[in-house]
């Protein structure tokens, strides 16, 4: 996701007039909303178009633990307010560190939920989290015969997007895995969260370097993944989610994916859905693709895109959107801005999905999710 025009102390007026001039020079024309609200916020789906995803008549669910003393009976160090740890209990920590929702499951049984709002029915935008919802979609469509490899060009999908030559050896593996070596300025992804019209952005599609030798994250790659899946699949991105993932997981409630004037879905941001519809996609990936005893996604597609691949540019801890942690953990991780995370420990069999607003504080700023998952999952 885009990580915020006011990332930095300077003053708002330099701030804009560096991001509208940017633009310009650039010739990219960035929407007013970009120059309004400067930066994303949990607000903003209230206002952004957004298509539904519809969950099933009968759901699948969590089984409730008992109640329990978890949240007091777990302690954990807190490193980011000062250079010695302050020793938390989980219940602290959520009062130190406002969280909008945190659930922990083991066993498929919920051990802890905490919700701002008090409502598990509450949808959490997840902003990048998004890019590992749309790399199961490329799966699924692997599966189904629409893609014939992931050593396809893009260009045999989207034709004429770029006069540069190397958009034509772009694979769609590169896409995946962010080794497209297609420059993505600030003021591009400006114009894929807040236009009106997506199809403007692939005028400014530039290259920094050959596809396949370098990673760098960014918008525009899943962008054109999921256009390529909207032409494939002949419907909007939505139903696609609805009729792989959304139905056949038993999600309890619908959701919403944020989109353009013309109903195409930003497939690299913007789901809206609750956390244990979250934890249900990460329970799917936990099981390698199986559900309820049925292979939905070829487990060799989960393995793959789980594993630690340097090829072409790959970096050794992500791959085809998704965070590969540590080798002791043997975990990973769906990951969006403001710290929004979808964490997965397979050997364990613990979920853990934690939705958080954007940091008003250093603490917030410096808190390590991951170190506090490491740390629940110790104690568990």
């Amino acid at each position: 996701m885009m990580r915020g025009i006011l990332a930095s102390n300077r003053p708002i007026g330099y701030l804009i007039t560096t991001v509208v001039l940017s633009g310009l020079l650039s010739g990219c024309a960035i929407p007013l909303r970009g120059v309004i609200y400067l930066r994303p916020d949990l607000k903003d789906h209230k206002w952004l178009h957004a298509l539904d995803i519809k969950a099933p008549e009968v759901p699948f669910r969590f089984i409730e633990s008992a109640p329990n003393d978890l949240g007091k009976r777990i302690g954990l160090n807190d490193w980011s307010p000062y250079v010695v740890p302050i020793w938390r209990s989980l219940d602290e920590l959520l009062v130190a560190h406002p969280n909008q929702a945190l659930v922990i499951i083991r066993n498929d049984t919920i051990l802890y939920q905490h919700y701002a709002d008090g409502d598990p029915k509450h949808l959490h935008p997840s902003y990048s989290v998004a890019k590992s919802f749309t790399s199961a979609l490329v799966g699924f469509a692997l599966q189904d015969g629409l893609i014939h490899s992931m050593d396809d060009r893009i260009s045999d999908y989207l034709p004429g997007l770029s006069k540069d030559p190397r958009y034509n050896r772009v694979k769609l593996k590169h896409l995946l895995n962010h080794t497209s070596g297609i420059e993505h300025p600030l003021t591009v992804d400006a114009l894929l969260y807040y236009g009106k019209y997506l199809g403007k952005a692939t005028r400014f599609i530039r290259f920094k370097n050959e596809p396949g030798t370098n990673q760098a994250y960014m918008n525009m790659n899943v962008w054109l993944l999921g256009q390529m899946l909207e032409k494939v699949t002949g419907a909007p991105l939505n139903e696609y989610m609805q009729a792989k993932l959304w139905i056949p997981l038993g999600m309890e409630s619908d959701a919403r994916w944020t989109a353009d004037r013309k109903d195409r879905i930003k497939p690299y941001c913007c789901l809206q859905a609750t956390a244990l519809d979250y934890a249900k996609f990460g329970r799917f990936y936990m099981k390698k693709g199986k559900w309820q005893g049925e292979q939905l996604l070829n487990s060799d597609w989960v393995e793959s895109t789980l594993s630690r691949d340097t090829t072409e540019g790959g970096t050794f801890g992500y791959h085809n959107c998704w965070y590969i942690g540590y080798k002791e953990y043997n975990d990973f991780m769906a990951i969006g801005l403001y710290k929004q995370h979808l964490y997965i420990n397979p050997d364990r069999n613990i979920i853990i999905v934690s939705m958080n607003e954007r940091p008003r504080s250093t603490a917030q700023k410096d808190l390590n999710w991951e170190d506090i998952f490491h740390q629940i999952v110790d104690q568990l």
